[in-house]
């Protein structure tokens, strides 16, 4: 069942800004022992003093908030209300304290974190798979969207609970993003794509090739009418889900070489998406070559949703959105957004 939060989302697209908003300074505030200046509390919740004038003249209205030369506080009717929204907010799976710490930490456009830890509970992925579906039916038009899809046991766990209702009144069609590569068959992009399009009763198109080819061989393939609009269909996608991995899990899955696992380990690398190893800075380390979507066409995509679950992948998720060229949605599990700002686990 969808949750208020959704629901009033679905209505006002525009309210999730201006929640975040409006509840990261009632929360700035309630952590204060004294009244903070404007310039002070624009800094901490990083926005304009414009931005925050705005806002805190709102929430002023509404008795939330007390203002005089000395400062901003929050008052006890508005510290009452906070604790309520949070008690609301934690019961519709939503973490607004944590999800507000990791958008500024990575520099997200948007981010929401679900309880738990997908590494201890498989639960946690029926969750993440509801909160994938209601931003995918809050932000995507109806009628024609092509969606790509990664391949990664997060991303098969989480389409493994999709359904019909978010192709209601929209033409869905999945599209993987790279061929084949090493490790169990369900995992595989094509398999994600198709199993998603399954359960939405939507279309699938397939792309049927290694992942790890040579050059000559990727231009003959491209050649092939199938290939290559599959590979065109997936690199203008209205929306692209995608994952990351840690980078030895993804050394163990693919078929590389040694040249290339010693350069993995020597470069120290922590993560793996679109066929580039990283490191904790989000430098490359290597770059295997591969057919379908290279990183650097992330930008060019309207929708990018950052799927990810399980603690372990926190150092994997961080530097990754170091080395993306633009970021979109976060939708993460407590355990990563813990992970990622205390370096501690649930």
């Amino acid at each position: 069942m969808e949750d208020v939060f959704s629901i009033i989302q679905a209505i006002v697209p525009d309210i999730q800004e201006v929640l975040t908003l409006r509840v990261a300074i009632l929360h700035e505030l309630a952590q204060a022992s004294h009244r903070i200046g404007r310039k002070a509390l624009a800094e901490k919740v990083q926005v304009t003093e414009r931005v925050l004038r705005t806002a805190i003249d709102v929430l002023r209205e509404q008795s939330l908030v007390d203002v005089n030369n000395a400062g901003i506080t929050i008052t006890a009717f508005g510290r009452q209300k906070l604790v309520s929204f949070n008690a609301v907010a934690k019961k519709a799976n939503r973490l607004y304290d944590l999800e507000r710490a990791v958008k500024q930490k990575l520099n997200l456009d948007h981010c929401w974190v679900i309880p738990g830890d997908a590494d201890q509970d498989d639960f946690v992925y029926e969750v993440l798979s509801q909160a994938v579906q209601e931003v995918l039916s809050t932000h995507l038009p109806l009628g024609r969207n092509v969606i790509a899809v990664t391949g990664g046991s997060t991303l098969a766990n989480v389409g493994d609970y999709f359904d019909e209702r978010l192709s209601s009144d929209r033409e869905l069609i999945f599209v993987p993003t790279r061929g084949g590569v090493g490790g169990s068959i369900h995992i595989q992009s094509n398999n994600v794509g198709g199993l998603m399009a399954q359960r939405t009763n939507s279309t699938f198109i397939p792309l049927f090739i290694p992942e790890k080819i040579n050059q000559d061989t990727s231009k003959i393939l491209l050649m092939d009418p199938s290939i290559k609009k599959a590979i065109e269909m997936s690199q203008q996608a209205d929306c692209l889900l995608l994952s990351v991995g840690a980078a030895e899990v993804m050394a163990d899955r693919r078929d590389i070489t040694p040249q290339q696992l010693e350069a993995i380990i020597q470069g120290k690398a922590v993560g793996e998406a679109f066929g580039v190893f990283y490191n904790r800075e989000g430098e490359e380390v290597i770059r295997l070559p591969r057919m379908g979507i290279q990183i650097e066409h992330l930008k060019q995509i309207r929708m990018l949703i950052t799927v990810v679950g399980g603690a372990s992948k926190a150092e994997a998720t961080s530097a990754f959105f170091k080395l993306a060229p633009t970021h979109g949605w976060l939708i993460c599990d407590e355990g990563i957004a813990n992970q990622v700002l205390t370096g501690e686990a649930l």
